[in-house]
């Protein structure tokens, strides 16, 4: 080949990749991941709060000769999240194994909702049941800690 012709495709080659710079569509690699931030709890009116402690921010008793039933909400922070799910992991004093409970997110509503149901607490005793809220998305550092006291007194 020519010189000239050479310089011609080198020129066109340089003016192609200058004008796809900045006519191009702008590309992502990756789809970006939104983590959550925080995790905004709303509980029954059936639990009524009693003072926190450091380690465990939420804390509530219920007094109850039967068994019980109670809900807890949880929405994520921000909406925009990619995870939207959580995870209710559950702790009873008296079986102390740990219930995960995966809720799968209602988009609707935009809640994760854990009902729990505590059998009848024998007479003049305290059940103590702890639950743990944690994201999905792989955050191990941010978690909600609540503690439910079911009392027949």
């Amino acid at each position: 080949m020519k010189k000239p012709v050479i310089i011609v495709i080198a020129l066109i080659y340089i003016l192609a990749i200058v004008v796809v710079g900045f006519l191009g569509i702008p590309s992502r690699v990756y789809n970006p991941e939104t983590f959550v931030q925080d995790i905004n709890l709303v509980f029954d009116d059936k639990l009524v709060e009693i003072p926190a402690s450091e380690e465990v921010p939420y804390r509530f008793r219920i007094s109850s000769s039967e068994a019980v039933t109670f809900n807890i909400t949880a929405k994520v922070v921000p909406n925009e999240a990619t995870q939207k799910k959580v995870i209710f992991e559950k702790r009873d004093d008296l079986d102390e194994s740990i219930y995960t409970y995966s809720i799968d997110y209602n988009e609707n509503s935009g809640y994760n909702i854990a009902t729990y149901e505590v059998a009848p607490v024998p007479s003049g005793s305290i059940r103590v049941i702890s639950i743990k809220v944690r994201p999905t998305d792989g955050n191990k550092l941010l978690y909600k800690m609540i503690d439910v006291y079911v009392m027949n007194i």
